[in-house]
């Protein structure tokens, strides 16, 4: 009793620090941890990351996107929680090798050979045998025999009671005993890589160092020291925009509220970039010949690089991301929509702007900015089958192989085409308030054979193209669309097609056609006046267009005769239409 008390009285009592390090270094800490990260990661496949917020708002609603963006789905690898979360795992992991290594090289460099005859007769696996030999004959004997299996052997004398012993100790597969640090290491190696490509360092020098993002427009060498981060950062992720024939050594970190300038140790110089083409349109190839310029040695070399072929200097990987217009000099020709407005060519360069006074834009003077030049536009246009399915001519097989087979097979056939170039710009006002415009040089046969110039336009990058689809004429041009809307804004000219459209659609064999060419008139003058925005109906806004006659058939005629005072309608404007190109074309 009083031997077992003692060992109990000598026995320390667990304290919180190591139970702290117990539950963190334990192997259920580490798999719930694991979990967490799996499910963090699928939900980081599942959303889009970094959208913009619109595209959030769109899709889940205003409710739910503001949830989500709150805790941070939409940058879920960046977003604070999962860095907790990746640094309590490297901490479990980093506790469970360090408290594990010492007993795994001690296994290494022991054979256990100083046990007592009493602990081998307590194990549960055992065997006993009595040798014929001398011990150490028998000894020797054994010894060659484990070594020639593979395993590593040693032999200790003994002095005991009987006389002179030997003490046989071998093991083998010790080795693999560091699998289970590699593995482990190998954890910690990838979630520290997680850690450093998760904006932990960015975030960290922006809590302690002070740094901010920088939110306004203007020039990169205007911007404040406290948005730059210094050529000592250990990780980041940054853009680098180069043009041909010039050089920057300053990188840009999006940030959601702003961007931080990244300055890079080199300055990179864009010589010349190459793109490569399909026959189909596709690209093939994507490379940039560049010049690397050391700032500190001088020393310079020439590189290129290619879509998953960077190029690595001192530590930073420069790969090939994406690409854009470098500065190409374009003529734009202005065609006017209101009637006080004249055509007019303006000339600039991507990437730089213009200014239109008012003398070209009524209403005040407003900002050109050249955006973008795309030289080869490759689109779709494969037919989208509307038709239901006759399931007498579904061929099963052939259904199933379609989707078997090849990971690069699709049950869909796909038409590209390069339907020409296109140029995008903006126009933005004295506020700053900015519209973006992406107009098709050439017309496009969308599938019903009739070309069309396409005219895009945009309130905001995060919102998709609105088109408008102007037809082209025989010369593949604009010139009978010009010349259709200068007459249609013209009242005098819309008069005249009224009148040829009454006279040319009555009878003149007719009794009463003076009265029903007067009749005909006065509706084809009031559609017309809907069809340009001239009349108002009470209590709408200024509409125009097909609009503004379905409002007036809507409030003006019965609900069981709406359908034929539509076709009227549209009958009455398709013929004043007519005339009215004809005048057009005569003058």
């Amino acid at each position: 009793m009083t031997d077992s008390n003692r060992a109990t009285e000598l026995t320390p009592a667990p304290t919180k620090l190591g139970l702290a390090l117990e539950l963190f270094s334990s192997m259920r800490f580490a798999i719930a941890l694991l979990t967490l990260i799996c499910i963090a990661s699928v939900m980081g496949t599942i959303v889009k990351q970094h959208e913009p917020l619109a595209n959030y708002v769109n899709q889940f609603g205003p409710f739910w996107a503001d949830v989500f963006a709150s805790i941070g789905l939409y940058k879920v690898y960046s977003a604070w929680w999962f860095l907790l979360i990746l640094s309590f795992l490297v901490l479990s992991t980093s506790l469970c090798v360090a408290r594990n290594t010492p007993k795994i090289f001690a296994d290494l460099r022991t054979y256990k050979q100083d046990m007592r005859e009493q602990s081998l007769l307590a194990f549960g696996q055992r065997a006993q045998a009595v040798l014929t030999d001398s011990p150490q004959a028998a000894a020797q004997r054994l010894r060659q025999q484990l070594l020639g299996a593979g395993w590593k052997v040693k032999l200790q004398e003994r002095q005991t009671a009987l006389g002179s012993a030997w003490m046989l100790a071998a093991k083998a597969g010790s080795v693999n005993k560091l699998g289970y640090l590699a593995a482990h290491s190998a954890i910690v190696l990838i979630c520290l890589g997680g850690l450093f490509d998760g904006d932990l360092i960015v975030r960290a020098q922006m809590f302690f160092n002070g740094k901010t993002p920088y939110a306004n427009a203007g020039l990169l060498q205007e911007v404040p020291e406290q948005h730059r981060l210094s050529e000592r950062n250990p990780t980041f992720r940054a853009n680098l925009l180069v043009a041909e024939g010039t050089q920057s050594s300053t990188a840009v970190l999006s940030q959601s509220d702003g961007v931080l300038l990244q300055e890079l140790p080199f300055a990179v110089e864009l010589k010349k970039f190459v793109v490569e083409y399909y026959s189909t349109g596709m690209p093939k190839l994507f490379a940039s010949d560049i010049v690397v310029h050391d700032k500190q040695s001088g020393e310079k070399f020439a590189a290129r690089v290619e879509v998953n072929h960077p190029v690595s200097y001192r530590g930073i990987e420069i790969y090939q991301s994406s690409f854009d217009d470098g500065g190409s000099s374009v003529r734009l020709r202005a065609i006017p929509i209101a009637a006080q407005a004249k055509a007019f060519a303006v000339q600039g360069v991507i990437g730089q702007a213009s200014l239109l006074s008012q003398g070209h834009i009524p209403g005040g003077e407003l900002t050109l900015e050249y955006t973008g030049l795309r030289v080869i536009n490759v689109e779709n246009f494969t037919a989208e089958e509307e038709q239901g399915v006759d399931v007498r001519k579904v061929n099963l097989r052939a259904l199933i192989d379609t989707r078997m087979g090849a990971a690069n097979k699709t049950a869909q056939s796909r038409h590209l085409r390069n339907i020409g170039p296109s140029v995008s710009y903006k126009l933005r006002d004295a506020a700053g308030q900015a519209r973006e415009f992406n107009n098709y040089m050439l017309p496009v046969d969308t599938g019903d054979g009739v070309p069309v110039f396409l005219w895009g336009v945009r309130e905001s990058a995060a919102q998709p193209f609105r088109y408008l689809r102007i037809p082209a004429d025989a010369q593949t041009s604009l010139e009978e669309f010009a010349r259709l809307h200068a007459a249609f804004l013209d009242p005098r000219m819309r008069e005249q097609a009224v009148q040829r459209y009454a006279r040319k659609a009555i009878d003149p064999r007719h009794p009463k056609r003076a009265e029903l060419m007067q009749q005909l008139a006065l509706s084809a003058r009031q559609t017309l006046a809907l069809f340009c925005g001239d009349q108002v109906l009470p209590g709408d806004k200024a509409l125009a267009g097909l609009q503004a006659l379905s409002d007036f058939i809507e409030m003006r005629v019965p609900q069981q005769e709406r359908s034929n005072a539509s076709a009227v309608l549209l009958q009455i404007l398709q013929g004043s239409l007519l005339e009215l190109a004809q005048l057009a074309r005569e003058r």
